[in-house]
């Protein structure tokens, strides 16, 4: 089981102090433990510095990891990221959508059955965009569910907003915003950029890229690289031809395998992607969450939008190529870790936190263009292996 090759005690105030210290001077007295954590792919996989930072100072207690549960929409699900992860034990959600009265009778059966469950700890891990009454109403509930003791839920950092001539300020990132919360209240963390992103993956992932394998032609030793071309923010979209571009020429370059992952409505475009390169596979909806986090490992770089599969790739120590647009302030979203490339252009607009850009065209995002991206892509590819294909394949194929 890997863990942060350093734990990092926080220097605390008295007052912050008094929080946790009952439960921080005796932990083994902890048994259980509710994680607060909201949102699908991406959201998840950047709060594991967190949840291992809990694990590490409670290791003995059991702890329940409880996300939102979209009703009637295809998001991943908390379980399908983090099951088997050993961070969580088991999982609870909540309905987000729907009828109100569905919604408020499953709260109330909720805050029952936590009530039921005697937790000595809540560990909140809900973004940094929390507003002030969310937070205040989150605080209520847990409250109401018996837990007295809430971590993370305070000294939430300013949130920039853009300030007319003003570039918006480098942040860090959101993995590493929410350590900083629990090391205000006492909880030992990683240092920035440090985090543990284990996700214990194992022989049932391997299993399941033997199986996929098993019906597609061989690689011939070449050397992955992940695509992800896909993604649930219209305004991320960096568009498919650019990525089709791009790949070209690392395959003619350095003669690579492309892979792409996304999810399975992208597997048809995925299609089409590979008959343009001749050559490839497709993970789109062929592989799981965890599988797919596992053949990551296997790729020499990813290239890719500000979506789930960046934050997979990452999470396999995978170097990342990432084409962002310039709607949230630089860094909190950024790939987690150190080698990574990201290309973002500061923009008078920046800021926008626009999901669909209608007035200027997703300007900023496609003013990264093929040369650019080609050129972060073959830099990393560039530095393990001379650019030279043959000793690449060699390497690759010997492991």
């Amino acid at each position: 089981m890997l863990r942060p090759e350093k734990m990092t005690p926080p220097a605390i105030s008295p007052t912050e102090r008094s929080v946790l210290t009952p439960l921080l001077n005796k932990p083994a007295t902890v048994k259980s433990i509710l994680v607060f954590r909201i949102g699908s792919l991406g959201d998840m996989l950047i709060s594991l510095p967190a949840m291992w930072a809990v694990r590490n100072q409670f290791p003995n207690a059991r702890i329940t990891l409880l996300c939102d549960r979209q009703v009637g929409k295809k998001y991943v699900a908390g379980s399908d990221v983090l099951g088997g992860c050993a961070a969580i034990d088991d999982f609870l959600n909540y309905p987000v959508g729907g009828s109100k009265a569905r919604r408020a009778l499953e709260l109330g059966r909720l805050i029952l059955q936590l009530r039921r469950r005697r937790y000595d700890l809540a560990v909140y891990l809900a973004p940094t965009v929390r507003e002030p009454a969310q937070r205040k109403r989150d605080r209520f509930f847990f409250r109401l569910a018996g837990i007295r003791h809430i971590a993370g839920i305070d000294h939430y950092p300013a949130y920039p907003q853009k300030q007319p001539g003003v570039p918006l300020p480098h942040m860090p990132y959101e993995a590493d915003l929410l350590l900083q919360r629990l090391a205000s209240d006492g909880i030992s963390v990683a240092p920035p950029g440090r985090g543990c992103m284990d996700l214990s993956l194992g022989q049932a992932e391997e299993r399941e890229i033997a199986g996929w394998l098993s019906t597609l032609p061989n690689d011939g030793g070449r050397a992955w690289i992940g695509v992800g071309p896909g993604g649930k923010v219209p305004v991320n979209l960096w568009p498919i031809e650019r990525y089709q571009a791009v790949v070209s020429r690392l395959i003619e370059q350095f003669d690579i395998w492309p892979v792409i992952f996304a999810g399975p409505d992208e597997r048809a475009a995925g299609d089409e992607m590979l008959k343009k390169w001749g050559r490839g596979y497709n993970a789109a909806g062929a592989l799981g969450v965890r599988a797919s986090v596992a053949a990551l490992k296997r790729c020499q770089l990813h290239v890719g939008n500000d979506t789930g599969t960046m934050h997979m790739a990452s999470a396999a120590g995978t170097r990342c190529v990432g084409i962002y647009t310039s709607r949230q302030p630089p860094g909190i979203w950024w790939p987690y870790g150190s080698g990574h490339h990201v290309l973002r252009s500061d923009i008078d607009c920046e800021g926008c936190y626009l999901f669909t850009c209608i007035e200027r065209g997703r300007e900023c995002i496609l003013r990264s263009d093929v040369p650019q991206v080609t050129e972060a892509c073959a830099r990393i590819l560039g530095s393990a292996f001379s650019g030279d294909p043959g000793a690449w394949r060699a390497v690759h194929r010997n492991g």
